[in-house]
């Protein structure tokens, strides 16, 4: 079989999935935002995206199950079962929908809302659980059709749970429920390859070894940090949606 990488490129793919995968050791996703445009230099989309959703799988069950004890259960009975409902769309608007127009629409939207909450700070106010079927079905939507649905969740849960590692142990554990319908469509659709499986064994362990330095970061940051730091990832969420509908 043909390794996928040649030595330089996979010194760019190992040192972008390691500091990649200490954002999402911080903060439960993410991690997709810098991988997939830098790897789509090198690669074409429909290898990037089959290796980076194993990845992201990986980290996603490695984290839930490190930490599932802490995740709030109420909140994923919820979310849950619409992020299906919403996948299973999302397959479909797949090629119904004018692509570059929604990526445009939800990259202003990312961007918006990431502005407004670090205007905004820390949420005073926690919102009704009556939006989790709105955030589970937008990201199981958001999930198939962008490869992006985690903002959904993140924002509904920022807005929900006060404890850091109860909202990152809930947001691991429902974006793992996300990659793995990822991974099963991309499965079906037959895009995952044996070069895609090759290209995932050599890059795994950069990916936990950044998910661990996250992990030790995510223990010394208060909530407030944390609440920031999502809000970021949303603002630079919504700029590589927009710069991908675009160029």
């Amino acid at each position: 079989m043909t390794i996928p990488f040649d030595l330089s490129t996979f010194v760019i793919a190992a040192a972008a999935v390691a500091a990649a995968y200490v954002i999402f050791g911080i903060s439960a996703f993410g991690a997709a935002l810098f991988t997939v445009p830098l790897l789509s230099f090198f690669y074409p989309l429909d290898f990037v995206l089959p290796m980076v959703v194993l990845l992201d799988l990986a980290a996603a069950l490695a984290l839930g199950r490190r930490f599932s004890r802490e995740a709030d259960k109420s909140e994923l009975k919820w979310l849950a079962p619409f992020s299906i409902a919403g996948a299973i769309l999302g397959v479909t608007l797949l090629v119904t929908l004018p692509r570059s127009a929604t990526l445009i629409a939800l990259g202003v939207f990312l961007l918006a809302y990431g502005a407004y909450s670090l205007h905004e700070g820390v949420p005073t106010r926690r919102v009704s659980r009556g939006w989790a079927p709105v955030a589970g079905f937008a990201g199981g939507t958001m999930g198939t059709l962008f490869g992006a649905g985690a903002p959904p969740y993140a924002i509904y849960l920022s807005r929900r749970l006060q404890d850091k590692g109860r909202l990152r142990a809930t947001l691991s554990n429902i974006v793992l429920l996300s990659v793995t319908i990822r991974a099963l469509v991309f499965t079906f659709s037959g895009l995952m390859l044996a070069d895609r499986l090759i290209a995932f064994v050599m890059l795994v362990p950069f990916a936990f070894a950044g998910l661990w330095l996250g992990n030790r970061i995510h223990g010394r940051i208060s909530h407030a940090a944390l609440l920031r730091f999502v809000a970021v990832l949303l603002v630079l969420m919504g700029l590589s949606l927009l710069g991908r509908a675009v160029f």
